[in-house]
């Protein structure tokens, strides 16, 4: 998942290790925090693989050089390969999702709007459960009648936040669908 962000950004330009994880904790928000160690293994895996090239900058002053990395052209065949791959349906769908959107202007529209219509169905999968679930929880009435109205609301909630993200993406694909190829 971490690979199409680390990508993504150095397609913007050159970055040192600490502020990649900089702004990947804020992309992925108070609750979802990458650590050095999951960050910087990651990163030595893709120089590994090519995908991404490590300098040296001692002009920090520093005691140690500071390492910057770049994206390779093999890093950029990656990043539109990941870009073009599908969503999973999975725990980790609405974080992918959201780091592909960051890097949209890199890509075609194409893969745009793609990406858009496999969250479209992922949010519409996940609206169609709720609704089908609360309408089985509405005709068996199950007890405790206080816990079954609880997940009732729960549900509602789940209902709303469903409908509102649905109309959002739908604004999105039609403001991709209107800008010139």
């Amino acid at each position: 998942m971490y690979e199409i962000f680390v990508l993504g950004e150095l397609m913007t330009g050159d970055k040192h290790g600490y502020m990649l994880q900089e702004i990947l904790k804020n992309a992925g928000g108070p609750y979802r925090q990458i650590s050095s160690g999951t960050l910087y293994p990651l990163l030595s895996r893709m120089v590994d693989h090519e995908w991404i090239h490590l300098r040296l900058d001692e002009s920090g002053g520093g005691k140690r050089p500071r390492k910057i990395y770049g994206i390779t052209d093999s890093g950029r065949k990656k990043f539109l390969d990941l870009m073009e791959t599908p969503l999973e349906y999975n725990m980790d769908t609405e974080q992918i999702f959201h780091f592909k959107m960051v890097y949209f202007r890199y890509v075609p529209k194409k893969v745009r709007l793609d990406c858009l219509e496999q969250y479209f169905i992922y949010l519409e999968t996940n609206l169609k459960h709720v609704t089908d679930f609360e309408a089985e929880i509405t005709f068996y009435k199950p007890e405790p009648e206080k816990q079954r109205l609880q997940l009732l609301r729960v549900l509602d909630h789940r209902k709303q936040m469903g409908m509102t993200n649905i109309e959002w993406i739908k604004k999105e694909m039609a403001a991709v669908n209107s800008e010139e190829d």
